[in-house]
């Protein structure tokens, strides 16, 4: 009989980590379609729009590095450079190895008035291979 319930408690066990994968699985693909509706808005100038699509799919997925990217990207085209900032700060967090998003702070913080912060962004993103940089770097920080 213990054998029996112990076998019964750990399929239970089993098919509870199953579900719980299968509905974090669900929670990323619903972001990465928000993120593809934003890109969408995004594309058609919508930035109100595309903020609002990232910002769903931050509460589905809050280590989405692409939706923190992209929702900057909104904000600095709606003129939140401050906000902007702060969401390309998290997708340096979780991806720094993605020049698009050290460029996108370093243009926030030159608009902004932070020339040296906007440099040494600049700086790296041209390391990490964003083509945009190597003319910013020299508009800007020469």
């Amino acid at each position: 009989m213990m054998k029996k319930l112990l076998f019964l408690f750990s399929l239970l066990i089993i098919t509870l980590a199953a579900q719980a994968q299968e509905a974090t699985q669900s929670k990323e693909d619903q972001a990465a379609s928000y993120v593809d509706q934003g890109n969408a808005k995004a594309n058609g100038g919508d930035w109100s729009g595309a903020y609002s699509a990232y910002s769903s799919a931050l509460a589905l997925d809050p280590k989405n590095a692409s939706a923190y990217y992209h929702r900057g990207m909104a904000r600095q085209n709606l003129k939140d450079y401050r906000g902007a900032i702060v969401d390309y700060s998290k997708a340096i967090y979780l991806n720094n190895s993605d020049g698009d998003s050290y460029y996108g702070r370093g243009m926030c913080f030159y608009t902004i008035g932070s020339k040296d912060k906007s440099c040494l962004d600049l700086t790296r993103a041209l390391e990490l291979g964003n083509s945009d940089a190597s003319q910013a770097i020299q508009n800007y920080c020469n």
